[in-house]
C-alpha cells in the first residue's frame, strides 16, 4: 500500500530543503536528522515523513536544488561573448566548500546521492570543456585536454575557496593570476 505524500514543490516542502541546507552549511551533516530539519522551520517531526519518504530523500532533493541553481549560473555563464571568463567567475564564486564537502561525504553513503553528484560533476564539466573550446576555437587547440584544463582549474577554485575559509592565503593570489592570465590570453575581455 503506498502511502500518502506531501505535495513535492510545495512551500513547506521547500522549508524543509531550506533548513537541511541550513543545517548541513552551519552544523555539517551528522547534525541533520528529521528532528532538526522540524526544529529548525518549526514543525512536526513527522511532517518531514509526510514530505519525504527518507532522509536520504531529502539529502537528494537538497543537492538536487543546489546543482539546479549552480547549473543555471553555469549556463548562463556559457552563453556570453566571455564565457571562458564568466565559467571561471562562477567557478571561484560557486556555492559555499563546506556545503561541496558535505554532499562528498553524504555521497559516500547515499547511492541515490552519488548518482544525483555524478552526474552534476559531468555536467558542469561538459559545460567547462564548451567554454574552452569555445575559447580555444580560434587558436587551433589549448595547451592540454580541454577535460583536463577543467579538471585542474576546477580544482584550483575549490581548493583556493576551501583555504581561504579556514585562513590560508598563500600562493592564493598568484594561483588566480596565473589562472586569470591563462585566460585573457585566450579570451581578451571586451567589457
Amino acid at each position: 500500500m503506498n502511502r500518502r505524500m506531501g505535495p513535492p514543490g510545495s512551500p513547506v516542502w521547500h522549508r524543509m530543503l531550506d533548513g537541511a541546507e541550513a543545517i548541513l552549511q552551519e552544523l555539517g551533516y551528522g547534525a541533520l536528522t528529521s528532528r532538526s530539519v522540524a526544529d529548525h522551520i518549526g514543525v512536526k517531526q513527522r511532517l518531514v515523513y509526510y514530505y519525504f519518504r527518507s532522509m536520504d530523500d531529502l539529502i537528494v532533493e537538497t543537492f538536487r536544488r543546489l546543482a539546479a541553481r549552480e547549473l543555471e549560473r553555469l549556463d548562463g555563464a556559457l552563453t556570453g561573448d566571455n564565457s571562458l571568463h564568466e565559467v571561471w567567475n562562477v567557478c571561484v564564486h560557486t556555492a559555499d566548500t563546506r556545503m561541496v564537502a558535505e554532499f562528498m561525504a553524504l555521497a559516500n553513503r547515499i547511492d541515490a546521492l552519488r548518482q544525483e553528484v555524478v552526474a552534476y560533476i559531468e555536467t558542469t564539466r561538459r559545460i567547462q570543456v564548451s567554454a574552452l573550446e569555445k575559447a580555444f576555437s580560434q587558436d587551433q587547440g589549448g595547451p592540454m585536454p580541454t577535460a583536463a584544463m577543467a579538471i585542474l582549474v576546477t580544482s584550483a577554485a575549490l581548493t583556493l575557496h576551501r583555504e581561504a575559509a579556514i585562513g590560508v592565503s598563500m600562493g592564493h593570489a598568484e594561483v588566480t593570476k596565473v589562472i586569470e592570465d591563462f585566460i585573457a590570453r585566450y579570451e581578451p575581455e571586451t567589457r
